[in-house]
């Protein structure tokens, strides 16, 4: 065993793997308890992560644009005043010998408008922001979504490497096992050259295997810093949802139109591109406002003036060489523009779940055969040792068992591992991640509909 206590961090992960173990039959214990620290890590993310956060300064952004567009409907006041000198040369001021005299001149007046008719515009600004806010606040929850799903793909990888790093402990010992036992055998000149030096290739291959695999476990602790936030402790396996899985694909398609945030965000944009058109269609309508308005003057030649005017306002544009038309037609283009996005939209989201849901048919699938391959493996690599021991089988066969059996662990640990993350992976697809683990969205993932009618 001299060789094994080369490799320290070997007996370390293999103390870290008993742990889990125990760790794993608390699960079973707890069906609650392991879904939680999955639920914490997306929480996490979700807190911290610089994608959802730019997304809600976004959504709040536009919520400052709806009481903007609002303020259009409020009285507007207007102070004017003014000081400074006025040079006289007029007829008031020749009459009065005061011509070429330069004095001083004060005025002030307020102004109050009050916008009566102005063709809907700002009727229809409101109409537009209050889409963007939607838009912006879908697009809060579907950005939600998206880290959602990426940090259980980081949480399972973690998971997963952690499982494999024990597969290659143990492929690793059972190597260093046949390894001292032809090393006795040579020793007492019983077993061949050949073999011992066979041996120790394939005890070399294991310890390589070894060492990519913690390589791996440390990438994916890597990436799940780096996306959560924190290292990840002691991360227990979550539950699967696979019982609450759509009973088919066109079941789970249904749902992903109703449901999905992406899409909604981009209904939300056609609005608001509709919106756009109205607002713009506003020009071609005259405007009328009530004005208000109290001067104030003081001159030597008039003395102090007071007067106070009521007066309703008529303005009508005739022609601004034809800017109004266009951007009416470059508003309606938007429309157009939006609407594709939105079927582009369907289409992506409609491809990305058949994606996920034949992912999950396959990796449900080949779980069986996997297992198989497994337990096929094992009893071989059992059966070539005991006949090994009695001279029925070569060191080739034994070794070649036992390479077959580690291969066969990690590929099926990968279509575990694989089978589960395909669940989350179908109800990201509807865009009920978020639902399914427990998790409420962001506050700002809200929309502005949902909002009112709380």
């Amino acid at each position: 065993m001299a060789r094994f206590l080369l490799y320290p961090t070997v007996m370390k992960r293999f103390k870290f793997c008993a742990v889990l173990a125990v760790a794993s039959l608390a699960i079973i214990s707890s069906p609650l308890a392991f879904a939680e620290i999955l639920k914490q890590a997306v929480e996490q993310a979700i807190r911290s992560t610089p994608e959802v956060l730019a997304a809600s300064k976004h959504r709040l952004a536009a919520d400052e644009g709806l009481k903007q567009a609002q303020g259009g409907y409020w009285p507007r006041i207007d102070v004017n005043a003014g000081i400074g000198k006025e040079r006289l040369d007029d007829a008031d001021a020749r009459a009065l010998g005061l011509r070429d005299t330069t004095l001083n001149r004060r005025d002030a007046a307020v102004t109050l408008s009050q916008m009566l008719f102005d063709g809907f515009a700002v009727k229809s600004e409101v109409a537009r922001q209050r889409a963007r806010i939607d838009s912006s606040a879908y697009g809060v929850a579907a950005t939600a979504e998206d880290i959602a799903m990426r940090v259980v793909g980081v949480y399972l990888d973690v998971l997963r490497r952690q499982e494999t790093v024990a597969a290659a402990i143990d492929n690793l010992r059972a190597h260093q096992r046949i390894y001292d036992q032809i090393k006795v055998r040579s020793d007492s000149g019983v077993g061949r050259r050949a073999d011992l030096e066979q041996a120790e290739g394939r005890l070399a291959l294991a310890k390589a295997n070894l060492r990519t695999e913690q390589s791996n476990l440390k990438d994916a602790e890597v990436a799940y810093r780096r996306l959560v936030g924190m290292h990840p402790g002691m991360l227990i396996k979550p539950g699967s949802p696979a019982k609450e899985l759509p009973a088919s694909e066109s079941v789970a398609l249904e749902i992903g139109r109703a449901n999905h945030p992406t899409i909604k965000s981009a209904e939300a944009d056609v609005v608001q591109a509709a919106a756009q058109m109205d607002s713009a269609r506003a020009a071609l309508w005259p405007r009328l406002d009530l004005e208000l308005a109290a001067n104030h003057g003081q001159d030597i030649i008039h003395g102090r003036s007071d007067d106070v005017t009521a007066t309703v306002r008529l303005r009508y544009n005739l022609s601004r060489g034809g800017a109004d038309q266009a951007r009416i037609n470059e508003a309606r283009f938007q429309v157009e523009e939006t609407r594709e996005v939105l079927n582009r939209t369907h289409r992506q989201v409609e491809e990305n779940l058949s994606l996920a849901f034949n992912a999950y048919i396959t990796a449900r699938d080949r779980l069986v055969a996997l297992t198989q391959y497994v337990e096929a493996s094992g009893a071989t690599r059992e059966a070539y040792a005991k006949q090994f021991s009695i001279g029925q089988r070569t060191l080739l066969d034994l070794l070649n068992s036992e390479n077959e059996y580690f291969n066969a662990r990690i590929d099926l640990l990968t279509g575990q591992y694989l089978e589960l993350a395909s669940h989350f992976r179908v109800f990201a697809g509807m865009g009920l991640l978020l639902d399914t683990l427990g998790i409420a969205a962001p506050v700002e993932a809200i929309s502005l509909s949902v909002l009112e009618h709380r």
